[in-house]
Parts: C-alpha cells; sequence; structure tokens
C-alpha cells in the first residue's frame, strides 16, 4: 500500500542537541504546560462508528531539548494531545469509543466500524535569540493511522502543522505557538480526512457492506 504523505517544510540548518531529563542545563531551564481550548470543528460527522487508541507515548508526550548558550527546555503536549483528539474525533464520527488495543474482540467488532491510531511523530520549535527576531515558531508533524477491527493497517497519513507567536514571554509565546500548529493539525484532519485515496475506498466498502446488510431478507 502506498503510504500518504504530506511533507512538512521543517527546518533545514539548525544544530540541536536533545537532552535526556537527566542531561546538562544550559544557561536555565525553561518550562512548558501546553494549555488550550480546542473547539469542536462544525464538519459532517461521518456514519461511521469509530474506535480511537490514545496510546500513553501520546497522552504523556515530553519534549525536551538543550539550545546551547540558551535554554534547556521541557515541553508538556500530552493533555493538549488528549484534549485535542477527543474533541476532534468526536465531531467527525457518528460516534467514537476508546479501546485500548488492537485487534478488537469479537464483541467490539459487531459495534465499530474501524480504529483510529494517532501519533506525535515530531515536534519542533525556534525561540529566537537576536533582539531582531520578534516570534517563536514551532513546527509538528503527527501519524494517523487507520486500521480494521482486525488490526490490518488500511492508511498511513502524516498531517503537519504550523505556529507562529509574538515573543514576550518566552513560556507563553511557546505555549501559543504550540497551541496555533496543533489547531492547524485539527483543521486538516477534520477537513481532509475522508479525501485520502485509501480512506475513501474504505469508507465507500463500509457504505456498500451496509446497504446489502439492509437489503437482505430476514429470515422467517
Amino acid at each position: 500500500m502506498e503510504t500518504m504523505r504530506i511533507r512538512p517544510h521543517w527546518r533545514q540548518a539548525r544544530h540541536l542537541v536533545v537532552a535526556s531529563a537527566g542531561g546538562l542545563l544550559a544557561a536555565c531551564s525553561s518550562s512548558v504546560f501546553v494549555e488550550a481550548d480546542f473547539p469542536q470543528p462544525l464538519v459532517e460527522p461521518l456514519p461511521i462508528r469509530m474506535g480511537l487508541i490514545l496510546d500513553e507515548a501520546l497522552i504523556d508526550y515530553v519534549h525536551y531539548e538543550e539550545i546551547p548558550q540558551q535554554a534547556t527546555y521541557t515541553i508538556q503536549i500530552g493533555d493538549a494531545n488528549a484534549l485535542m483528539m477527543g474533541r476532534l474525533f468526536q465531531s467527525m464520527f457518528a460516534a467514537i469509543e476508546s479501546v485500548d488495543d488492537l485487534p478488537l474482540t469479537l464483541t467490539d467488532s459487531y459495534r465499530i466500524d474501524g480504529v483510529l491510531r494517532p501519533e506525535l511523530e515530531r515536534f519542533e520549535f525556534d525561540v529566537p535569540i537576536g533582539q531582531k527576531d520578534e516570534f517563536v515558531e514551532v513546527w509538528m508533524q503527527y501519524l494517523l493511522r487507520l486500521y480494521e477491527t482486525d488490526g490490518e493497517l488500511v492508511a498511513e497519513w502524516p498531517v503537519s502543522g504550523y505556529g507562529k507567536a509574538e515573543l514576550g514571554n518566552r513560556e507563553a509565546a511557546l505555549n501559543r505557538a504550540t497551541v496555533v500548529a496543533m489547531r492547524e493539525v485539527g483543521a486538516v484532519i477534520s477537513t481532509k480526512f475522508s479525501e485520502q485515496p485509501e480512506v475513501q475506498y474504505w469508507l465507500q466498502e463500509r457504505q456498500n457492506e451496509t446497504a446489502l446488510s439492509a437489503e437482505a431478507p430476514l429470515n422467517n
């Protein structure tokens, strides 16, 4: 299966040192707990009963990065991920249900049509150092996977987002830029999900199965 691919314009020239929690400290430490309100998108729900897997890696996501001569950053995005994904998919589908893993049990498969598993693949940011730079920028890429209830992969779709915020308070600007990037990702997913070729085919199959079930004669 050919992977659906949207390639963002990532930064090409920046030398970063990614540090673990126990790594060497830079000049100072900066901690950001990303907080935001994500309104539900105004879209027509698809007639699909979708299962949703939010892995620990997504809902506990923390980005650590040391920028030499500047600071060590700790950016906690996990709670914002959970909030965004929950509200996004509640609007996109007729029904959404949290599931733990794949494949689904036979009982769950009767009421669920497919399963989505989002992943935050990439997070990058730029905090200006010079006086002429006025904006904090954030680049994010999520990978959205759609599965059959038996665990077979239907589609992979990378979705990128970009956010920018005026530099004032460093932590507040990073929060705002991250939220803008996440909202862009949510807008793309909500409006373009059903247009992806593999998803289109899968939705048509579900529609055909529903039509056949409705036309099947009842056993007396």
